[in-house]
Order: C-alpha cells, then sequence, then structure tokens
C-alpha cells in the first residue's frame, strides 16, 4: 500500500449540537367544529364494535372481545403511547406514518397564509382496547366535549380529539391494504388451484399471555376454514409475530362483501400477505454462451481464513470452473435436494461476480472463500421461464432470522456456522411490498439483525421490468437513435412513473446499503442490432434500477454500482402513436460476464446479465476488498492496531460510502425535472435516482499525494458529543486553490418497531465550513441526516488563512429520537478526505501525516 489511510486521533469529549431548520404551522379546526366533525364517527365507532361483538359472542375461548382501534392523526402527539398506558384495558399497538391531503379543516399555513396543495404529514395510532377501556375512551372524549378539564397524565388525549381526523376500527381493507395477497389469489384462481398459502400477521402483544390466547384464537379460525397452520414466528425485537397458513383458496370470495369468513374480520389480524413473493428470473432462452478461458481465474483461495462475506441467495453451481474450491455451502434446509444443476442461475452469477467481479475487468479474485447459504428453490409455479424464489412452505422472516442466527449463536446445540461474517448479501426482493411508507417486518429484522450481530445487509434496490413509453412519435424514434432528447425523455418517465418503480422491501432497511445499478460495464458491443442504448452518459442510474425515498425520506438507494448497462428493443406497434420499448434479456453483451450453469453439465459456461442483483454482489465485492485493507492497515499504519473488530464492520460500511458522489448526473436531472422555484429538488427529487451517488472504490483504498483520507471510530452515549481534530496542511493556508472535503459517518441504530420515529439513535456532525471556506454539495443538509450514514461532499476555492497547528474540528453529537436508548453506547466510525487538484503543487499528504504524529504524540503523553 503506497499511501495508506491514516488514523485521526482520539476524540475529546464535549456537549452535543444543537440543531437547525424550521417548518411551516398546521392549521386544526376550531374545538366546537372539531366536535361537529368526531362525535358521528364516535357513534359509528361504536355501533360497529357492537356488531363485531354480537359476532363473536358464540365463540366459546372464554377471551373477552377486543377491537383494533385506528386514530388517524393530523401531525403526532409526542409521547402519546404513554397516555395509552393510564387506562387498563387499552394497549399500545403500533404508529404508523401516512401522508394525507389537505382540506378546508387541516391544512399547513405559513405566515397566516394557506399553503395550497402541500400534502400533511399523519399518523395512525393504532390501539387494543376492551370494553371496559372503550367505556373510559368515550368518558375523556366527553371531558373534550365539555370543555373540561384533563388529570395529570391524561392531556396526550385532548391533543389527540383536538388533531383527531379519523376515528375507526382497523378492518378488513386495512388487513389486504398494498399486502400483493389479492393480486395473487387471482392468479393461483386462474391457474384453477384449490388451496392457498399465505401469511396472517397478527397484532404483536407485549404480553406472552395475550400472544398465546391470540395464537390459540386464530388458529382455531383457520381450523374453522377447514385450513392448517404451517409455521409460527415470534421475533420480540421487531414486534413481529406471524402465522404461516394453508386454506383453501375460495374464503376470500367475496372478500369485502358479504364474506363471512370469521377469519378475515378477526381483530387480531394486522394483515394478510402473501408468501413466495420474492424471485429472480431470466426470461429469455439462452442459447448463446461462451465458455471461460483457462487464463480467466488466476489467484488462489486462502482455505485457513475465516470468510467475512455471506451469501443468502439461490443455490450456486458450486463445482463451476471459476467457483471451484472458494464456496462455503451450508444447506441445513436441504434445498439442494430440489435443485438440477442447470437451475442454479442466480446464486452462481452472484457468486461469480462477488469473487471475480465482471470478468470482463480481469481482476483478481478474492482470496477468501464465500459463505453461502441457500434461501431459495426453483419455482413449482413457473412453467415457462428459469426462475427461483423462496419457498412457500416457509415465513421468509423467520427463515432469514434463522439463517443470521445461525451463523452468530448456532442452531440448537450446534456451534456457530461463521461467526466472522462481517457483510451479507441479499439481491434479492419481494415483488409484493414496493417500499409504502411503512417499514416491512423483512426491513425491520435487518435492521434489528444489523445492531444486534454488529453485521452490514447489502441489498438491492430491485429491478424495474416493464416497459419504456416515450413522448417521442414512433415514426421518428429510428431517427433520433443516437439523439440526447432520448435521454431525457427516458429520465421524464422514470420520474413520471415513480410509484411503479419504488424500490422493493427490504431496501429500505435504515442500517444496511440499499444498492442501486448505473448504467455501465467494462463489455464490448460489436453490434447493437435493433437494440436500443438509451443513456448515452458515462455515469447514470440504470433504466431498470428502482428509485427511493426510503423511510421518513431518508436517502434510498444509498449507493450506485455497475449493473451493466440495459438495452430495450421497440415494440413495433407502439402505443397510441408513440416510441415503447420493452427490455431484453439478452445474454450477449453489454452486461456483465459472469458463471452461467450450462445445460450440458458443463462447468466452464459464462454469458452477460445485468441488473441491481449485480450491483449489490460488486458492492459485496467492494467490502471485502475495504477490510482486506483495513486489515492490512492494522499491521502497518500507527494508531491503527487499535480498529478492533468491533469496528470493521462499520468501517466497511463507512467507507463504501465514502467513494460516492454524483459527478455530472446532477446537472442532467436538474435541467430535465427541476422546476422553476423548487426548493427541495436536492432533498427530496436527486436523491430518488442517485442516492449518495456512483462508487469509486480507489478513493477508499488508498491515498495519493494530493489527497488524504483518516479514519476515526468511537462510541457515544444520548446528549453526548465528540470532536475529533483532522490537522491542517500548512502549505494550504491563504493559498486560492480548489480543495475539496468528504465526511462520512456511519453506525447501527436500535429501533423502536412500534414508534414512528424508529430510530433511537441519531448521530450527526456539523460540517466545519468556515476553516476552509468551503460550501455543501450534492445531497442536502436534511436528507443526509434521516437514515444511519451522513455522507457530506464540500468545497471551496477562496483563500482560507489558518495558523500552523490549527485542525479542523467534526463534533459528532448523540440523541435519542423513539425513545428506549437509555445509557447505550453506540458505536460509530468516520471518514475525513481532504484533497486538492492533482495540478496543485500542494504535498497534502505529507503535511497532514506528519501533523498528525505530533498531534498523537502529545495525546500520548
Amino acid at each position: 500500500m503506497d499511501k495508506p489511510l491514516l488514523m485521526l486521533p482520539t476524540p475529546t469529549t464535549a456537549d452535543r449540537a444543537g440543531r437547525t431548520g424550521g417548518r411551516g404551522s398546521i392549521h386544526y379546526p376550531p374545538r366546537k367544529q372539531q366536535i361537529d366533525r368526531i362525535a358521528p364517527k364516535f357513534q359509528r365507532l361504536e355501533n360497529a364494535i357492537n356488531r363485531q361483538n354480537a359476532m363473536v359472542r358464540d365463540n366459546t375461548t372464554g377471551i373477552s372481545p377486543e377491537h383494533a382501534l385506528v386514530f388517524e392523526t393530523v401531525g403526532t402527539v409526542e409521547d402519546f403511547f404513554k397516555a395509552v398506558r393510564m387506562i387498563e384495558g387499552l394497549e399500545w399497538l403500533v404508529e404508523l406514518e401516512e401522508l394525507l391531503n389537505p382540506d378546508e379543516d387541516f391544512y399547513e399555513e405559513k405566515k397566516g397564509e394557506k399553503v395550497e396543495d402541500k400534502q400533511l404529514n399523519g399518523r395512525l395510532f393504532l390501539i387494543m382496547s376492551d370494553q371496559q377501556a372503550l367505556n373510559e375512551l368515550k368518558s375523556l372524549w366527553n371531558r373534550y366535549q365539555n370543555g373540561l378539564d384533563f388529570e395529570r397524565g391524561y392531556t396526550k388525549f385532548r391533543d389527540l380529539f383536538s388533531q383527531l381526523k379519523d376515528l375507526r376500527l382497523w378492518d378488513v381493507k386495512d388487513r389486504f391494504y398494498n399486502t400483493g395477497l389479492l393480486e395473487d389469489w387471482e392468479e393461483r384462481i386462474q391457474n384453477g388451484q384449490e388451496v392457498i398459502k399465505f401469511e396472517i400477521e397478527l397484532w404483536y402483544r407485549n404480553e406472552l399471555k395475550k400472544r398465546q390466547e391470540t395464537s390459540s384464537f386464530i388458529k382455531k379460525l383457520v381450523a374453522e376454514t377447514n385450513g392448517k397452520v404451517l409455521n409460527e414466528s415470534v421475533i420480540e425485537g421487531i414486534a413481529y409475530h406471524g402465522l404461516l397458513v394453508e386454506t383453501p383458496i375460495d374464503i376470500f370470495n367475496n372478500l369485502f362483501t358479504k364474506s363471512d369468513v370469521k377469519l378475515i374480520k378477526a381483530d387480531s389480524i394486522m394483515y394478510f400477505r402473501p408468501v413466495g413473493q420474492s424471485l429472480v428470473i431470466i426470461k429469455d432462452d439462452v442459447e448463446s454462451v461462451s465458455e471461460i478461458e483457462d487464463t480467466q481465474q488466476q489467484g488462489s483461495v486462502d482455505v485457513e481464513k475465516e470468510p467475512v462475506v455471506a451469501l443468502f441467495d439461490g443455490l450456486p453451481l458450486q463445482n463451476h470452473y471459476l467457483l471451484q474450491n472458494r464456496l462455503i455451502i451450508d444447506d441445513p434446509d436441504n434445498y439442494e435436494s430440489f435443485y438440477q444443476a442447470n437451475e442454479r442461475v442466480h446464486g452462481t452469477s452472484m457468486a461469480s461476480l462477488i469473487i471475480h467481479g465482471e470478468l470482463d475487468n480481469e481482476q483478481t479474485p478474492l482470496n477468501r472463500p464465500l459463505y453461502v447459504r441457500p434461501i431459495m428453490k426453483p419455482n413449482p409455479r413457473d412453467w415457462m421461464n428459469k426462475s427461483e424464489c423462496i419457498p412457500e412452505d416457509v415465513l421468509l422472516v423467520d427463515l432469514i432470522h434463522r439463517s443470521v442466527k445461525r451463523l452468530f449463536e448456532g442452531d440448537g446445540t450446534e456451534p456457530p456456522v461463521a461467526p466472522t461474517i462481517k457483510i451479507i448479501n441479499i439481491s434479492i426482493g419481494d415483488l409484493s411490498r414496493p417500499f409504502d411508507l411503512q417499514m416491512s417486518p423483512w426491513a425491520r429484522l435487518l435492521d434489528y439483525l444489523s445492531q444486534k450481530y454488529n453485521v452490514l445487509f447489502l441489498v438491492s434496490a430491485g429491478n424495474f421490468m416493464g416497459s419504456i413509453l416515450l413522448d417521442i412519435k414512433r415514426d421518428e424514434l429510428q431517427n433520433l437513435k443516437d439523439d440526447p432528447i432520448i435521454e431525457k425523455k427516458l429520465i421524464e418517465n422514470i420520474s413520471n412513473n415513480i410509484l411503479d418503480r419504488r424500490i422493493l422491501s427490504p431496501s429500505e432497511s435504515m442500517n444496511s446499503l440499499c444498492i442501486g445499478a448505473s448504467h455501465t460495464d467494462y463489455s464490448q458491443i460489436d453490434n447493437l442490432g435493433r437494440r436500443y442504448d438509451l443513456f448515452k452518459h458515462s455515469l447514470l442510474v440504470s433504466p431498470i434500477s428502482r428509485v427511493g425515498l426510503g423511510y421518513r425520506n431518508s436517502i434510498k438507494p444509498d449507493l450506485l454500482f455497475s449493473g451493466g448497462r440495459q438495452l430495450y428493443l421497440e415494440n413495433v406497434l407502439g402505443y397510441e402513436g408513440n416510441a415503447l420499448l420493452e427490455i431484453t434479456s439478452s445474454p450477449i453483451p453489454p452486461g456483465h460476464r459472469v458463471a452461467y450453469p450450462g445445460k450440458q453439465g458443463k462447468l466452464t459456461e459464462i454469458i452477460y446479465t445485468r441488473g441491481t442483483s449485480n450491483a449489490t454482489a460488486l458492492a459485496t465485492r467492494a467490502s471485502a476488498k475495504i477490510y482486506n485493507m483495513l486489515e492490512e492497515m492494522k499491521a502497518t499504519v500507527d494508531n491503527a492496531q487499535n480498529l478492533n473488530e468491533e469496528y470493521m464492520t462499520l468501517m466497511i460500511k463507512t467507507l463504501l460510502v465514502h467513494g460516492a458522489d454524483w459527478g455530472e448526473s446532477y446537472s442532467l436531472f436538474e435541467d430535465v425535472l427541476r422546476k422553476p422555484n423548487e426548493g427541495n429538488f436536492k432533498d427530496k427529487q436527486v436523491p430518488r435516482y442517485l442516492g449518495y451517488g456512483f462508487v469509486n472504490e480507489s478513493r477508499v483504498l488508498g491515498c495519493t499525494d494530493k489527497r488524504v483520507t483518516l479514519l476515526g471510530f468511537s462510541k457515544i452515549k444520548q446528549e453526548d458529543g465528540q470532536i475529533f481534530q483532522f490537522p491542517l496542511p500548512p502549505s494550504l493556508s491563504s493559498k486560492k486553490v480548489k480543495r475539496r472535503l468528504t465526511i462520512t459517518l456511519s453506525w447501527f441504530t436500535p429501533i423502536n418497531a412500534n414508534n414512528q420515529k424508529y430510530r433511537q439513535a441519531h448521530l450527526w456532525f456539523n460540517p466545519p465550513v468556515d476553516e476552509l471556506r468551503i460550501k455543501r454539495l450534492e445531497a442536502d443538509w436534511q436528507a443526509v441526516q434521516r437514515g444511519t450514514v451522513q455522507h457530506e461532499i464540500l468545497e471551496g476555492d477562496k483563500a482560507a488563512p489558518f495558523l500552523e497547528n490549527d485542525t479542523l474540528k467534526i463534533k459528532i453529537s448523540c440523541r435519542e429520537e423513539a425513545g428506549g436508548l437509555g445509557s447505550q453506547e453506540i458505536p460509530y466510525t468516520i471518514a475525513v478526505t481532504l484533497e486538492v487538484a492533482e495540478d496543485v503543487d500542494i504535498p497534502i499528504y505529507n503535511e497532514v501525516r506528519e501533523r498528525l504524529r505530533s498531534i498523537v504524540a502529545v495525546q500520548a503523553r
């Protein structure tokens, strides 16, 4: 390593920094008007509960009827869960976020004026209640109606009634809303199936006795449908209680009209969900395969080294020439028995990319074995295509939970199978669950497991395989094939169809990194033929890469890695006179050249593939290279030996993001999409497509004479602050030269699954802009503080005078957000890079290194 990364001095303690920012206020209706609005809703709720009680009086379980109540508010009621605990018989279930349209009663106002058409942040407070608690609740409503004071501890109910927009029972439509089960049911009906497997997600009850009673009651209702419960899973850390159920398919007939199936109407059920919806497909018949050259595989694997990377995917063809002796296959569920050799497509290509990268780039293979846990099987419902999916006989959340737990804790009496794992690759997503405001159970699980086991999940954003309709006349398309207008029309199409292109669960996970695909690769194209390459810029997001944002408008996807150039074919019919393009999944270039399981049992075949799965595999490979670099640093760099295993995973996360920027893409998106006076363009628009940007690995694997990167790590408690000092190079003082400062901070937050704020620990820094006279670029300062990575790029070219011993002071602060953090210490890592242009004659690296040694020596004394 010519010029290795260096270590920041140990941080000093300080008070945490304050946070700035303001927003408009919400207009609420006057109390009299609010009473007139809500009183009829209370009456309808009471009538609905009486009907429900009448329906379940004949049940013999001996359980008093309980009901899931929905309180829909405009804005939140802080700490409302504490008030709920004051009433016996009320149980807090969960707080969910939603977007509400303004009306004459509720709207945002600034400086006393209504902000037209501005959606409002709403909340759904879900509460389980018995009859006694309902009576108490009605009594509190009467106090509000009569203008009476509320006793201490109950004032939150007064606030609730003032902000209440709706009040109702959680009903059948809620249980199926956006779950994808009805679409799955219709497909099975068309295929003539008579039974259906599905997941029941129950309201998570905190008391074990309540969970057991609820489980028994639902199992009784399942039996009444002539169905059976195949599996049950309870994961306390993410407030999850699920059942895998099989019933006759006709129980969902007349669902919203005349259905008398008690199971569907059970108040203890939160959602009905489909199973087996995570799958990967190669659509086209693969004929154009080639064979690997004997010289392709270079570099040996050290089987004595422990694995640091895990792949959760389909089963690879482990004897393929490119994979042999490089995999540790752990298959406790014996999924291999369901695979033919030629069906091992996705796992083979992912393992190939992780180990070798794209073969056309001719990189050295990783020198550690790759741990592989098969979690997919060949799809028994797919007769036409070659596809693999999560099996229908397991609960996906349970499968992932067991698989990760097996790594670090073992399985039953078995010891941990791979406790050295730092990175887990998940290059699949749930097709039935594009992200829609609420964290999915799968995403919550990854967040929980990340923090519990100190492991980083890299998750693909998902592919959008639909057609593209361009605002170009069909007859004009051929003449415009190389015209930049096509690029702009494609960006407009993606923007106009953004809801259909949302990232797939679990990529909204806050502790994980969501990986999107850039439209790049190293392949050579001899002839496009009838195919269209819609993007001409060297770095743009792939047209099949799904887009964000993430939870509470956090930045997702986080990063873009090469996904291969995706080409399209023209649909000659077009659509209403405009050009219509269909995706082509050809196994020839462009794309990534990867290992492939051939039809004739050959172990040397390769094809070209593309997509966000590929990008995620390459991100995983980059993570392994960063780990190797950090291991070398620990042996050669001053003060790096203190970088123990506890911080290695977070340092990988930090450095992956640290190498990212938007490059020239921002100007193109701004030119095409930005509306006049659109103030939040860099906050809510660009990050949907670019995240933090395209990753340049070389920027984080070493330094240059004109670029130096320092790493830091520590632990912090809520309300605390810690200050790192970055020594300034004396030769830069008062020089009018362009300089760039990049700072990246990351951590794993504990989560509160029942709180809308979700993230328990919020860490942040305020960049030191004055010392170097620099300004923020790229992602907005608010957007970068909503997740568990803060990545800031700052630039300037004005002369900045400073003294020889001056340092940049970077303060890390921590605050509690979703409650429950207490005195817990949160580990974090930080990377800081200072650089000047290569033609500037200032030895940045050497000067910072010398100043650093002086600071560390003083600290040691």
